[in-house]
């Protein structure tokens, strides 16, 4: 059966200093950008949906994706809002992309965002076979920060997310919303943030709730490259897929795993992360029964689709028990 793989990452590719970004513009360790073992691995996959796009190193990276079809918001200082960069989002694809629609989030921000131009980026995307489904796609990189202001902003963001998602999809499409949303999904967690998180995103699955593993994880023996800039922040699960399926089922997720989570190093150059972020690769299959389906009509297709739902009021975000 046909499979369809995707990617979201963090990519780590703004300046964090003033120095950087006033001369340099340059992300902390530049090379990464230039490693093939690291290229390799992001274009392993058939979908890459990438954050933090900021800086030229970074765009240069994304551009030169092996993947035919790709949409990056343009970065650029505009004078009314006053902004000094774009959103650093960026989706590339195997498959075409049929159309892609972007929109900022609505001010304020805080911290330094308060000069970017955040928002929602979103491509349909044509799946290959017979029958097939278009999959769309959004991603997103939500306010940062840990305090109350910090999070009344993402606040925000939640519900314009959900009215984008709401906008652009549909129930006959499958829909992926996947990105840095800066919301702390361990299962230690889930009471604070993510719990409103979740009821917004009701009717989406969050594939990696159940692994429980952190996305940002600033430890020295973990990740250097996090442990440089956030040493005093705590393990998080903040990079997300959420999977919320087409009415039909025609396209099932068949697992997920953390990527990009080992140091990588040439000869000569000394160990770098990929990221201060791990990212997270998501594999989907289209359904077996896809060819018979692909000759019904519409109505027909949502009454085997009600047949195949679950009962009333099953979730379909499930929170794991906890490990022992």
């Amino acid at each position: 059966m046909p499979r369809v793989s995707l990617k979201t990452w963090n990519c780590f590719g703004a300046a964090q200093t003033i120095r950087a970004f006033l001369f340099s513009k340059e992300p902390p360790d530049p090379r990464r950008f230039e490693l093939r073992a690291i290229r390799e691995q992001v274009e392993s996959v058939d979908i890459v949906c990438l954050q933090e796009l900021f800086v030229p190193r970074a765009e240069g990276f994304f551009d030169r994706l092996a993947h035919p079809f790709k949409h990056r918001v343009p970065n650029g200082s505009t004078l009314w809002p006053l902004t000094f960069g774009g959103s650093g989002l960026g989706i590339a694809s195997r498959f075409p992309i049929v159309t892609q629609t972007f929109r900022t989030f609505s001010p304020p921000s805080v911290l330094s965002e308060r000069f970017a131009r955040k928002g929602l980026l979103h491509a349909r995307i044509a799946l290959p076979g017979d029958g097939a489904p278009q999959l769309d796609v959004i991603t997103t990189h939500m306010q940062s920060g840990y305090d109350v202001a910090a999070e009344r902003v993402r606040e925000r963001q939640i519900r314009e997310l959900r009215a984008f998602a709401d906008q652009v999809g549909a129930v006959d499409r499958p829909l992926i919303v996947c990105g840095d949303l800066n919301i702390d999904g361990l299962l230690g967690a889930r009471d604070r943030e993510y719990a409103t998180l979740a009821q917004a995103l009701s009717g989406f699955e969050d594939v990696g709730a159940s692994d429980d593993r952190p996305t940002f994880h600033p430890h020295p023996d973990v990740n250097p490259l996090a442990h440089r800039f956030e040493a005093g922040s705590p393990k998080q699960r903040i990079d997300y897929v959420f999977y919320r399926p087409a009415v039909t089922d025609m396209l099932r997720v068949q697992g997920s795993r953390l990527a990009l989570d080992a140091p990588f190093h040439e000869e000569g150059a000394a160990v770098t992360f990929a990221s201060d972020h791990f990212a997270i690769r998501v594999d989907l299959e289209v359904a077996e029964s896809i060819s018979e389906r692909a000759s019904l009509s519409k109505s027909e297709l949502l009454s085997v689709a009600i047949a195949d739902q679950p009962p009333a009021g099953t979730p379909l975000m499930q929170t794991p028990t906890p490990k022992p």
